[in-house]
């Protein structure tokens, strides 16, 4: 369901806004991806407690630095998506274009900041760790949780990042034609980050759909930019 369009994208730029919608219907996989990644091997997430965190690191360094780059790079693919939007929109809505842009630069950052600081911060750790006796080990118990609380502030503030952008899509006005359903996902996406766990799994289930609706909507915008007239 959408409302009837008045809302045209500015000339020229239909080739890489179509490019953008692809590759933003291509991406909407990519949540589920990585949380069955993180949920498969024992620690990787910290589920099974710091010490079960340090000693997958200290491990398998190579898996784990692997986990959370993938983890990271989602918000370099998501910014991608962000320009797009901010192509499509700069010249009807130059505030609110801009603001998405800038969202989306600031999750783009702090999601491979974190992605970059737990790559070497836990492995390193983790190797201390496992070659640590037990009073040392005890030791570095502390020190790993005070990392891993600034990890999960860097992951606070890329899910901020990404929570403004849906909020600023589901408040388009509706001369740009968005579908009803991305407008009401974008703010169930904001419930479920501002909720407590488990919310979040709704979006680990629920991204997927929004970004490959708002794709096919960038999509119908670039393909037929005259009859939105």
């Amino acid at each position: 369901m959408s409302t009837e369009s008045t809302f045209q994208i500015p000339s020229g730029y239909e080739r890489a806004i179509r490019f953008g919608a692809n590759w933003t219907m291509a991406i909407s996989p990519y949540l589920i991806f990585n949380f069955i990644l993180n949920i498969i091997p024992e620690g990787s997430n910290g589920s099974g407690g710091i010490a079960a965190t340090l000693e997958f690191a200290g491990k398998s360094p190579i898996a784990y630095k692997a986990i959370v780059l993938v983890d990271g790079l989602f918000h370099a693919l998501f910014f991608i998506t962000t320009v797009t939007l901010f192509a499509m929109l700069r010249s009807a809505f130059p505030v609110r274009a801009s603001l998405i842009l800038v969202c989306g630069a600031w999750q783009m950052l702090m999601g491979y900041t974190k992605g970059l600081f737990s790559s070497y911060a836990f492995t390193d750790l983790g190797s201390a760790y496992l070659a640590a006796e037990a009073t040392l080990r005890a030791t570095l118990i502390p020190v790993a949780n005070a990392a891993n609380d600034l990890r999960n502030a860097l992951q606070w503030m890329d899910s901020s990042g990404l929570m403004f952008v849906w909020i600023l899509v589901s408040l388009l006005p509706p001369t740009t034609g968005l579908p009803r359903p991305v407008r009401w996902l974008g703010w169930i996406l904001t419930f479920g980050i501002l909720a407590p766990d488990p919310a979040f799994v709704l979006v680990v289930l629920l991204s997927p759909f929004w970004l490959f609706m708002l794709g096919r909507w960038m999509k119908r915008l670039a393909l037929a930019p005259k009859e939105v007239l």
